[in-house]
């Protein structure tokens, strides 16, 4: 099994690579960071689709 993407540039995994990649989506556990992350992202999304603003602040 080979995984192809394009959306990283035409990234190609050799089958020990794909199957580690795979067992990893299928079975691995998300850290913390990931977990804050995606709720930070849908708190975003849900207030930009009822306002249809959103205000993005950078940290120096």
């Amino acid at each position: 099994m080979a995984v192809k993407s394009n959306a990283f540039g035409s990234t190609t995994l050799t089958a020990d690579d794909a199957k580690k990649f795979k067992n990893q989506i299928t079975y691995g556990k998300p850290k913390d960071a990931a977990r804050e992350s995606l709720s930070r992202g849908s708190s975003m999304a849900s207030d930009f689709r009822a306002s249809r603003q959103l205000l993005i602040k950078i940290k120096k």
